[in-house]
């Protein structure tokens, strides 16, 4: 028998696992809540979980805040669920799990809608500058794929670069505008044009969805390929089964191509370099404070030192410590 501390760790591990391969709710929240407060417990979970991942597919809806992505998505589960398939949302917060505020309305009722078997909903603050998408999201997609669901929609909130960051999250983004012809092309115009798989007119009930629908194809004309675009209305229930149908098509010819294998390939890349880049850092800022480097900069600034010059010379002098503290204890810890 092992120390005590350790055998509870293994407990709880054990219960954790076993809820999320089960579909127990309160154990997916568990594990989703352990990974974004980077908790080491959460990647002992992934790792337990990893022989049970399907690849379900990851789909990310991005677009200007007001676009109707919640209305969108709600409206999408809805025809998923006719069809028997279960849904898991993940929706990136730029502030805070639970901020309110108009951005966040539909989410409020997409909550009220998606509470029920079958789906799960989760907000997720970004921990980051605002517009960055949620740490660890991806890693949470694994936990939602080994519970069994079907498929993982991820959406952002409309706040700059969290739209771009998308890429790094899916297997196939889906850009949500509005129809309104100049906030649209503005949002598009600010990076929305290179991402996209699949571009929807949400709101097609409402006057300009079929100009906004003409304008998008022309701006997407240069592309290398084809990117189909669709007006949708959530509200009518317009083309909802149709962009359901063509979410999963593309999907399919992306497996058939390779290029879903290639996409996944370049997202975990992403998600391998986020975690480096995080360890590295805390290993830098740990040694920058604790040894003394951070106050003796301080002293030299004061004394008339250039920034830069010194920036560069203790680069060196923090990496040398941070060597001589991982020596022997291994570069995982």
């Amino acid at each position: 028998m092992g120390p005590p501390e350790r055998d509870g760790t293994e407990q709880q591990l054990t219960e954790l696992v076993t809820g999320v391969l089960s579909g127990n709710r309160i154990h997916i929240a568990k594990a989703i809540t352990l990974i974004e407060s980077g908790d080491p417990l959460g990647d002992l979970v992934l790792s337990r979980l990893r022989g049970n991942l399907r690849g379900v597919p990851v789909i990310g809806f991005a677009g200007p805040p007001g676009a109707g992505k919640s209305t969108l998505i709600g409206a999408l589960i809805g025809v998923l669920r006719e069809r028997g398939k279960s849904v898991a949302v993940l929706a990136v917060d730029p502030t805070s799990p639970i901020s309110g505020g108009a951005v966040l309305g539909d989410r409020v009722r997409l909550v009220g809608k998606v509470n029920q078997s079958g789906i799960y909903f989760r907000s997720l603050a970004s921990r980051g500058a605002t517009g960055a998408i949620a740490r660890n999201i991806r890693a949470m997609c694994r936990v939602l794929d080994a519970a069994g669901f079907d498929a993982v929609m991820v959406e952002t909130v409309g706040a700059g670069q969290s739209d771009v960051e998308i890429m790094g999250v899916a297997d196939l983004v889906v850009i949500v505008v509005p129809p309104d012809y100049g906030d649209s092309i503005q949002a598009i115009k600010a990076g929305l044009l290179e991402i996209g798989d699949v571009y929807v007119v949400s709101k097609s009930d409402l006057p300009n969805s079929k100009l906004m629908a003409s304008v998008l194809e022309s701006l997407l004309s240069g592309r290398n390929r084809r990117v189909r675009v669709m007006t949708v209305s959530s509200a009518t229930g317009e083309n909802v089964r149709e962009l359901v149908d063509l979410i999963w098509s593309e999907l399919e010819a992306m497996k058939e191509s390779g290029e879903l294998d290639a996409r996944r390939t370049r997202i975990h890349e992403w998600e391998m370099r986020e975690v480096l880049m995080e360890r590295v850092k805390s290993l830098v800022e740990s040694a920058l404070i604790e040894e003394g480097h951070l106050e003796r900069a301080r002293r030299e600034l004061a004394s008339g030192a250039d920034p830069r010059e010194l920036g560069r010379r203790l680069a060196g002098e923090v990496l040398k410590t941070v060597q001589r503290r991982l020596e022997g204890q291994g570069w995982d810890r």
